[in-house]
């Protein structure tokens, strides 16, 4: 298949970035690149789809990187997992052996070595300039799941489940293919969460970089890659929960203890954010440092100050997505960053064990095995805007019966986005909101 076929055919498929960026593929293999990178970090606590799509779909994720690599015409390819998965690495060490052009890259248990930029460094010893791309150092970076996907796209499948890690508060932990579309709260029934609905709160994503679910009847996405179930009142919930309040104590009470920008991950990498004087500069509304101001742009919002280094409580991750709003109207500004990393970069990494504590997660870490893939639900909820770019125009009308793989939603040519497809077999019963809402049944229901 040709450069232009494969592009053609990602983009028919509707893949994207499924490490929770949602980044077209398509526009994302068009680069050329030297190096390209599977990334299997998986680096938030309780999350596990990286590790069971290697470990049960490894001649996909493989034929993935392969196309993938071809596309952009990487000479060397690396799939990067966590040094202490021993037996995931003997795996692959047998599968390597056959590709000449592959390199296992294993990481160190630390946080967020998952970062695209931190990754670079990691396995390519690149820097990625501040706000720039692994592309501007001549490297493209995959997510596990986008390979697994890009595999299903050469041979013309295209993305109607996503991989999600059920964990936490549950009897069942474990690893499912999931229709997209399908609700939270029929995702979650099948882990069997040990709490009362009242009791229990629902983090989608990591504990770290997660997002509190209000609504339980929401829809999961191609980006969905992991659904946290905790008590109400845990350490993780309260802070997702307190922005507001936090955002108004960030302004008066910060010490100055420079520890959220001592162990910034962005900041170690050279870039030039600081976290501190941000704090500083806005205590009392006055923005009297525009240079660090300006660095909010380069925040990655991994949660290590917050949820780490801060001994007050205090979250400048949460000041950098407000000031993100505001500068996103003004001018961008043009950053310098270091050549290479800074003084103390080694010894300021944080060791995932030490950050599951920090957290309170030691009694909710627990293995989630692939537990295959869940039945079709009743109806699933068809977002037309899963993706970075424009958001998709719906292709169906009232009535209309489809099945899976059926476009929903399509997108003008030379258009940023990506296109969007029915999960089930199933008939059109509402379309709003930018969602198309299928139930189940129809001629193959």
């Amino acid at each position: 298949m040709s450069r232009e076929a494969i592009l053609a055919a990602v983009k028919a498929a509707g893949v994207v970035g499924a490490g929770g960026a949602g980044f077209p593929t398509h526009t994302k293999l068009a680069a050329s690149a030297d190096a390209i990178i599977a990334n299997g970090a998986e680096c938030e606590p309780l999350l596990q789809v990286d590790r069971e799509l290697l470990s049960h779909y490894l001649d996909e994720v493989l034929v993935g990187l392969e196309v993938a690599r071809e596309t952009v015409g990487a000479e060397r390819a690396y799939l990067a997992v966590k040094a202490k998965y021993e037996a995931l690495i003997t795996q692959l060490r047998t599968a390597v052996a056959s590709r000449p052009w592959l390199q296992i890259a294993p990481l160190p248990d630390i946080y967020p070595i998952g970062d695209e930029q931190r990754l670079v460094y990691e396995v390519l010893g690149r820097i990625v300039p501040a706000r720039g791309i692994p592309i501007q150092v001549g490297a493209v970076v995959l997510n596990v799941e986008t390979l697994y996907n890009i595999a299903g796209a050469y041979v013309g499948q295209p993305v109607i489940n996503t991989y999600i890690t059920v964990n936490g508060a549950v009897a069942e932990p474990g690893t499912w293919a999931v229709p997209v579309g399908t609700t939270i709260q029929d995702v979650i029934k099948w882990a069997s969460p040990v709490l009362e609905p009242s009791e229990l709160a629902v983090i989608e994503g990591g504990p770290m970089m997660g997002r509190l679910v209000e609504d339980l009847s929401q829809p999961v996405t191609k980006t969905t890659k992991g659904l946290i179930i905790l008590p109400q009142f845990h350490t993780v919930v309260t802070r997702l929960r307190s922005e507001a309040a936090a955002l108004r104590r960030a302004f008066s009470v910060c010490s100055q203890c420079t520890m959220c920008t001592d162990l910034c991950p962005r900041h170690l990498l050279g870039h030039p954010l600081w976290p501190h004087r941000i704090m500083r500069s806005l205590a009392g509304s006055t923005a009297s440092d525009p240079e660090a101001i300006a660095g909010a742009l380069l925040c990655s919002e991994c949660g290590v100050c917050d949820s780490y280094a801060c001994f007050m409580g205090l979250s400048p991750r949460q000041v950098n997505q407000a000031l993100k709003q505001q500068l996103s109207t003004h001018a961008k500004p043009q950053f310098v960053n270091l050549d290479e990393v800074r003084e103390g970069f080694a010894a300021s990494q944080i060791p995932s064990q030490r950050l599951t504590y920090r957290q309170d997660l030691v009694r909710w870490v627990k293995d989630a095995p692939f537990m295959g893939t869940l039945p079709e639900p009743d109806r699933v909820l068809i977002r037309l805007d899963q993706h970075v770019g424009m958001t998709a125009h719906c292709v169906l009308e009232l009535g209309q019966e489809v099945s899976p793989g059926t476009l929903v939603g399509n997108l003008p040519d030379g258009e940023l986005g990506a296109l969007v497809h029915s999960s089930i077999h199933g008939v059109v019963c509402g379309i709003e909101d930018e969602v198309v809402i299928i139930e189940r049944g129809g001629r193959d229901g």
